[in-house]
């Protein structure tokens, strides 16, 4: 059974599940087994498994525990492996049960053992098994980073490196025979100069290619997988990037680096250097039969224990690894907070938290340093005695003449080279379940997204029209259900409704960055290049005002910018800095306020823009500058081209906008202010609860 980690907290039970199939024989990533494009904040049910075990043909059993103590007499006779609900809101595979241990594999951090008293604590009493039905077939997935990653090692590249990575080893085998014979006085003085710089000069030849093929092979290593990778990211939906954490994105970005490095300057240099080992024993079985087997009886024993210390080692690592995710991704949501951790003093809670977090951290990693220094001790006894052995066994067969002391040393070398390529071959074998995991964790990034293709009507009159349009974070609930409704270009609009009613929701499905049922056809060619948006997570770059403002790849009139600073009241403020609009600004606009922040990103949404969309973009301004947009943009003339689609808490918005959308209980009403006001009685409802003077 492979072990699946989660990419988020959400789908745990998803890589729970993805390991149960593995274990029948069916191999399917976590994208494959939710075809949503966001998991809920909560996490999948079971109920939703049932849909899955539909599809797999598996038959599903819940177990609920009701006396604790009895967990593991209930373990004892259900079939193995076992998913077990875990603090409430996780999930973990059982998947053995000792006489005071119990192994799991927790998707949060891979394989652990834990004591039966802890594994209670932990437990939530529930138990959920599978077996296969009569129809149940086996089945793998394709795993397309794969794909890519064998068009990168198939290439000629890889040939010349395979060859210059030969070509060095063989040259030091011929150059520890080379000694061998000049020890046996078989060589000339000057015959052995000349041979051994022959074998630098070949040593240095093979280095150079080396060089050139590594070169080329990461050149074509960031064209197929670092840009398909970077393409693949950006063309996720945007509840893509809701379900995962910073944290878990800057990991996935991050592997494709590990793989490249683990490939190139571990796992190519180990297996070849294991060829070149094979030719060496050949020729050493020529040399001495009998020392050639004592070297291979040891060398099974070797290699049999480094196996153990290796699925030993392999699974600390796993669980260091995913710590260390764990950490930086608490860290980076701790630090976006920063404001509000000094404001309330929280520092100490904080503090503890990391230490708590470290802790974890730190008693992995000592579990590491444990096996390394077993295996260390180990490979130190292991040289030592296998060099006594061979040395007294050698020392007998030269007083019958059978080996001579050239023979010795060249047996001895051989010996320090072969238990080096055993190392190396360990660490492949580990390198290999790192690229195996860490490609299944990333092939999401691989696979062709299905974007709905926008439908356009340039001609038309309208910015944009709905035309039974349904909306739902999953198969349960419809948050909206045939939505029809047409803004015209140049209309302004407002969205109002109460809070947690659909509006943010409603902005983006007009945007385009969720994907609904039903069409939505808009009025311009390539929108999304007219777009301007101010959103509620938006701020500053750090970078100059200007940068800020403009895109490099248009142009702009310096005129029309200064009239938009000075519509939205910002151009004074520009002005009176020291380098103007190329004064810097810093990252998330830390040296302006809140105010300042919106009324630039208001400007640039303007610019050169004909559909804006405003998400509680005058949340941060006073009542001043915010009538102040009012009458300068949304009534001013020089903006009756731009169709301004906007939500704001502020209802003092409505007489300054042509049309209202209303959402109320799921419900969409769209019309002016003042039928609304005429014809709606929870339009009128909600502007009595918020004190709205009609």
């Amino acid at each position: 059974m492979r072990i699946v980690l989660q990419n988020s907290d959400q789908d745990c039970l998803l890589a729970c599940y993805s390991m149960i199939l593995s274990s029948f024989g069916i191999n399917i990533s976590l994208s494959s087994l939710y075809g949503k494009e966001m998991i809920p904040p909560d996490g999948l049910s079971v109920s939703y498994l049932k849909k899955l075990n539909d599809k797999y043909r598996l038959d599903m059993k819940v177990y609920r525990i009701k006396d604790k103590e009895k967990t593991f007499q209930v373990i004892k006779k259900i079939k193995k492996p076992i998913i077990a609900h875990w603090d409430f809101n996780h999930f973990v595979l059982i998947d053995k049960v000792n006489k005071k241990t119990v192994e799991i594999i927790n998707p949060e951090f891979g394989k652990m053992k834990i004591s039966k008293e802890k594994f209670l604590i932990h437990f939530t009493n529930v138990l959920l098994t599978f077996k296969t039905k009569d129809d149940f077939t086996k089945e793998k997935e394709k795993i397309e980073f794969f794909d890519k990653l064998k068009d990168v090692l198939m290439n000629k590249n890889i040939l010349l490196y395979s060859f210059s990575v030969i070509l060095a080893q063989i040259v030091t085998l011929i150059f520890s025979i080379v000694v061998r014979d000049i020890i046996n006085q078989k060589y000339t003085y000057l015959l052995s100069l000349f041979i051994l710089l022959i074998i630098i000069f070949i040593q240095i030849s093979s280095l150079v290619f080396k060089q050139k093929a590594q070169i080329k092979e990461n050149v074509m290593y960031e064209k197929i997988i670092g840009h398909n990778l970077f393409y693949g990211l950006f063309n996720k939906p945007l509840l893509y990037f809701r379900n995962n954490t910073i944290g878990t994105l800057m990991e996935k970005l991050n592997i494709k680096t590990t793989i490249r490095d683990n490939i190139l300057l571990k796992i190519l240099p180990s297996i070849l250097s294991f060829f070149s080992v094979i030719i060496l024993f050949i020729y050493l079985f020529f040399v001495s039969k009998i020392l050639t087997l004592l070297l291979s009886s040891i060398a099974i024993i070797y290699l049999l224990v480094s196996v153990f210390l290796y699925m030993k080692k392999n699974q600390l690592n796993i669980e260091y690894m995913q710590r260390n995710i764990s950490f930086s991704s608490l860290a980076q949501e701790d630090l976006s907070h920063i404001d509000q951790i000094k404001a309330q003093a929280q520092e100490l809670s904080t503090v503890k938290n990391w230490k708590d977090k470290n802790w974890d951290i730190v008693n992995s990693y000592n579990s590491i340093l444990k096996i390394e220094g077993i295996s260390y001790s180990f490979n130190q006894i292991f040289n030592y005695s296998s060099i006594i052995l061979l040395m007294l066994l050698g020392i007998h067969l030269t007083k019958y003449g059978q080996v001579n002391i050239a023979d010795l040393i060249l047996f001895q070398s051989g010996m320090t080279i072969f238990s080096s390529s055993i190392s190396q071959l360990q660490d492949i074998t580990f390198e290999f379940s790192k690229i195996k995991i860490s490609g299944e964790k990333i092939n999401d990034l691989f696979l062709d997204n299905k974007i709905k293709k926008e439908t356009t009507e340039v001609e038309s009159q309208k910015a944009l029209s709905l035309k039974n349009v349904s909306f739902g974070f999953d198969d349960q609930i419809s948050i909206f259900k045939n939505v029809n409704f047409e803004i015209k270009k140049g209309e302004k609009v407002a969205i109002v409704g109460n809070s947690g009613s659909g509006k943010s929701t409603m902005l983006n499905i007009l945007l385009g960055l969720y994907t609904c049922s039903g069409q939505i056809i808009y009025g311009y060619n390539n929108f999304r290049k007219q777009t301007g948006v101010v959103l509620q997570n938006m701020t500053l770059r750090k970078q100059t005002i200007y940068n800020n403002l403009v895109d490099e790849e248009n142009c702009y009139d310096i005129k029309e910018l200064n009239k938009i600073l000075y519509d939205v009241n910002i151009l004074k403020l520009i002005n009176s800095l020291p380098h103007k609009i190329y004064s810097s600004v810093f990252q998330n606009g830390k040296n302006l306020s809140g105010g300042q922040i919106q009324r630039i990103l208001i400007a640039k949404s303007l610019l050169n823009k004909n559909l804006v969309f405003w998400d509680e973009a005058f949340s941060s301004l006073d009542n001043y500058n915010r009538i102040n947009i009012y009458n300068n943009v949304l009534k001013n003339k020089h903006y009756k081209d731009k169709t301004i689609i906007l939500i704001s808490h502020h209802l003092d918005v409505l007489p300054y906008v042509d049309k209202v959308i209303f959402i109320e209980n799921q419900q969409v009403y769209f019309d002016k202010h003042s039928n609304l006001v005429n014809n709606n009685k929870f339009y009128n409802k909600f502007l009595d609860t918020a004190n709205y003077n009609n």
